[in-house]
């Protein structure tokens, strides 16, 4: 690595330090959430050894939102969250 690589890198890390610093807490509380959301699904199907193609029939919804699901940057609704666990027969999030 150049010093000049060297001394850009620094320069990008400072700038992505400062961007990620001003995110407001909630976002990251919530963007959070939904990747532990989407992990939690991931792994049921996989524990189930159900594919998103499988799960997706199951709960009558297109494999390209099953796939945007799992991406870990869907906004989940109450609802898809109840129907999701009705449907894995296992609780997705819970209240403490």
């Amino acid at each position: 690595m150049t010093i000049h690589n060297i001394a850009l890198y620094h320069t990008t890390s400072k700038i992505f330090e400062t961007a990620l610093s001003s995110i407001p807490k909630e976002i990251d509380i919530q963007v959070n959430l939904s990747f532990d959301i989407a992990d939690k699904i991931a792994q049921i199907l996989k524990n189930k050894n159900l594919s998103q193609r499988d799960f997706a029939k199951k709960i009558h919804r297109s494999e390209a939102e099953v796939s945007r699901w799992l991406s870990g940057t869907h906004n989940f609704t109450l609802s898809t969250l109840a129907k999701i666990s009705n449907v894995l027969g296992e609780k997705i999030i819970g209240v403490e």
